[in-house]
């Protein structure tokens, strides 16, 4: 559901073709990911952290790897859960992908520090529960965090939770995230890891601290499940 006061739609104008696209491959990609999907064993570990934090009233930043971003929509579909997509027709087409599931992304610039999109979030924080930011989106490198979860818990003193998953077999995109096509009836385990609370300290080198922590933590847990699932990544 939209929010007053919040940016859902993208300034750039596009062309006729990025239009035509942005109409058909939406909701197709949805529809062929929920029912690819719904044919997997997902096993979901440590709710009670994630329920014990949203019925507090506490609010939550979920963060995760950009490859995770399918089986994270999947798990938590219809929550009106707002995550943050960039102007560009790439950000537009994620935006509208992320709809299809009953959520919402609000718009800002990922360039130039992202300080449009940390603005949009810091909005959204104040009305949502919950929001999400794929740490190492939109262009990489692979599973190394950007500031931008750190600089926005540091802001608004909201926790950042971690939400790692791994597939036991699938294909992978030979795009930068290296983006898993799972297959068919293939297991697959999600799990949150313990929030990370930020600290007073809001200097550039208290964010720093935040944000390899963060990263440690996430990498920990996806190493963790990979290991128990056997899953190498070539």
């Amino acid at each position: 559901m939209r929010l007053p006061d919040l940016k859902y739609d993208s300034p750039v104008r596009f062309r006729l073709s990025q239009r035509v696209q942005l109409a058909i491959y939406p909701p197709l990609i949805a529809f062929a990911l929920k029912n690819l999907l719904r044919t997997c064993r997902i096993e979901i570990r440590n709710t009670d952290t994630y329920n014990r934090l949203i019925q507090s009233n506490q609010r939550v930043i979920m963060s995760g790897w950009h490859e995770s971003m399918a089986v994270l929509l999947q798990t938590h579909q219809n929550k009106n859960f707002h995550s943050v997509a960039s102007y560009s027709f790439d950000g537009e087409l994620a935006a509208r992908v992320v709809n299809q599931y009953g959520n919402e992304a609000v718009r800002g610039s990922t360039s130039r520090g992202g300080v449009n999109a940390i603005r949009q979030l810091e909005k959204a924080l104040q009305k949502v529960p919950c929001v999400g930011i794929t740490l190492d989106g939109p262009r990489g490198p692979r599973r190394i965090a950007q500031p931008g979860a750190a600089i926005l818990a540091t802001r608004t003193g909201v926790p950042i939770l971690p939400h790692a998953s791994a597939i036991r077999h699938c294909y992978r995109l030979k795009s930068w995230d290296r983006f898993p096509i799972p297959r068919p009836f293939t297991r697959i385990v999600c799990a949150y890891g313990e929030p990370i609370y930020p600290t007073e300290d809001t200097s550039r080198e208290g964010v720093e601290a935040l944000r390899q922590q963060l990263q440690d933590q996430l990498t920990k847990l996806h190493t963790e499940l990979e290991n128990e699932l056997g899953v190498v990544i070539d």
